[in-house]
């Protein structure tokens, strides 16, 4: 076990060194012009975010929440100004530094923290295959409720081309593979469907199928 933690702590080490790196000013503010993200100036837009939010709301008890991966803080500030208890983590210290200003006492990097809910939208598709049982292990010690977001892919290309010109988009995977992993790591799958409310709704007439929504659950004994 020792060692298992060792080897977790290692990976996510390099996680966190590789997106330092990628997730920087270019990646957010020039990142169409560039060629290596699908973002050009990211900016505030409460006309999507806010909804967003009131889904995840709808749906899901907590009194407290992270955004993990949350970027800028756009998701958080929507969820604080509908008055949840709402946190963000990210890796990108560019993303963090030049976060939404009404959440900057609200967001940091990675920490040992604990939520009633995890949210993990549009990160995991970032993470190498070899890597993604680190991370779900790191999720298990800070929540045991899941809301995950991840755009599917069938041999290894999404089914949504237009999310191939991000360059730090590695795992390309459907939804059964995803499910599988899950739950090989230990979480117990309560739901999992293609479209939630407001979030990534441009895409379900084109794309039905394009992504996938998670919400699970996780406790010790579901662990094999």
């Amino acid at each position: 076990m020792m060692f298992l933690l060792i080897q977790y702590t290692t990976i996510l080490h390099d996680i966190n060194f590789f997106i330092m790196n990628k997730f920087t000013k270019e990646y957010y503010e020039d990142g169409i012009r560039k060629h290596i993200s699908g973002y050009e100036n990211y900016s505030w837009q409460p006309t999507r975010s806010i909804p967003e939010a009131l889904d995840i709301q709808n749906y899901f008890e907590f009194d407290n929440c992270v955004d993990y991966g949350c970027a800028k803080g756009f998701l958080v500030h929507a969820l604080r100004i509908l008055g949840s208890k709402a946190y963000g983590e990210d890796m990108s210290e560019y993303a963090i530094e030049n976060c939404h200003p009404a959440v900057k006492d609200y967001l940091s990097a990675p920490n040992k923290k604990i939520y009633d809910l995890l949210i993990c939208k549009d990160m995991l598709e970032h993470v190498e295959e070899v890597d993604i049982p680190a991370v779900l292990h790191l999720f298990k010690q800070k929540s045991d409720q899941f809301f995950f977001t991840i755009p599917l892919g069938d041999n290894d290309r999404f089914r949504i081309r237009e999310y191939e010109v991000d360059i730090t988009h590695v795992t390309k995977k459907d939804e059964e593979w995803w499910i599988n992993m899950f739950e090989k790591n230990g979480f117990e799958l309560i739901k999992f469907s293609y479209e939630f409310g407001s979030i990534k709704k441009k895409w379900i007439d084109k794309f039905p199928y394009g992504n996938g929504f998670f919400i699970l659950k996780y406790d010790d004994s579901y662990d094999g």
